[in-house]
């Protein structure tokens, strides 16, 4: 059995994540973009177990295929990296390097690669929730992705991370400000990080990283994670750190972490803004 992880990196950590926890993870071989691999070199240290995995280039010059987008779907490139993926299943298949069912991460814009390379892949994630779908692929009760062994910390140190590679799920300035002011009345110490650049209008205690270790060390170093529907949320989920989702209220909620859905660690711009659900009810 085959699975290739073609999309972006929050994907991808889902899946490492939840694979590394499973009974049967040598029977299932993980195919990744190479995007994806220098993700994949910090997070290992920190995966439960080793998995089975094999990076190759396909050609991806976006965060994640260009036939699974919208915005460039209908570029020229997507045609080479669908072949890129046709011709290595070929290859693979005559050589005995690869058997067994064929998966993919979803079932949206599935069509594609199954018409180009005129395979039948099957999906890992059809509707609901993500985690949940691979728990389920993989064989992994959900309580092992719900119960984190630190158990209960006194909150110190808050860590938000605004940033997402949607601009819809960006946390803005003034939501980031109303959270400064919270913590600041329980002087508790909070901290922004932006990747690679503080924005104009920034305040308080503000940080900047430049690659995934940063950022891990970022988050291992706190005791809560503030984030958008995005990868540090899930990286927080892999290493254990209690977090917060803020999202659009018109997103799904369908990629939220066991972790906050358990806790009901999670909480809308809309509501934020007006008030009427302040984040953390008096922690």
């Amino acid at each position: 059995m085959t699975l290739f992880l073609l999309r972006a990196y929050g994907d991808f950590l889902i899946a490492v994540n939840v694979a590394s926890r499973s009974a049967n993870r040598e029977s299932v071989l993980l195919i990744a973009s190479k995007h994806l691999e220098p993700l994949y070199e910090v997070i290992a240290p920190e995966l439960p177990a080793p998995v089975q995995i094999r990076f190759v280039d396909f050609s991806l010059d976006k965060q994640l295929m260009r036939c699974f987008t919208n915005r460039f779907l209908l570029h020229p490139h997507t045609l080479t990296e669908l072949y890129s993926l046709r011709r290595l299943i070929r290859k693979s298949l005559a050589s005995g390097e690869m058997s067994g069912e064929l998966y993919l991460e979803q079932q949206k814009r599935i069509f594609f690669p199954r018409f180009f390379c005129g395979m039948h892949f099957r999906p890992v994630v059809t509707r609901g929730k993500v985690y949940e779908a691979y728990a389920r692929f993989f064989s992994v009760p959900m309580h092992q992705l719900e119960t984190f062994e630190r158990g209960q910390k006194e909150i110190q140190n808050i860590l938000i991370v605004p940033d997402s590679r949607q601009p819809i799920k960006v946390i803005r300035s003034e939501i980031i400000q109303q959270l400064q002011d919270h913590y600041a009345r329980s002087a508790q110490l909070v901290t922004v990080a932006y990747f690679k650049q503080i924005p104009n209008g920034a305040t308080g205690h503000v940080v900047v990283y430049e690659n995934f270790h940063e950022l891990i060390q970022l988050i291992k170093a706190t005791d809560l994670l503030i984030g958008g529907d995005s990868l540090p949320v899930h990286l927080a989920q892999l290493l254990g750190i209690p977090h917060h989702i803020l999202y659009p209220g018109t997103k799904s909620t369908d990629f939220f972490t066991p972790y906050a859905l358990q806790h009901r660690t999670y909480h809308c711009f809309e509501d934020l803004r007006s008030g009427t659900n302040f984040l953390i009810n008096g922690q």
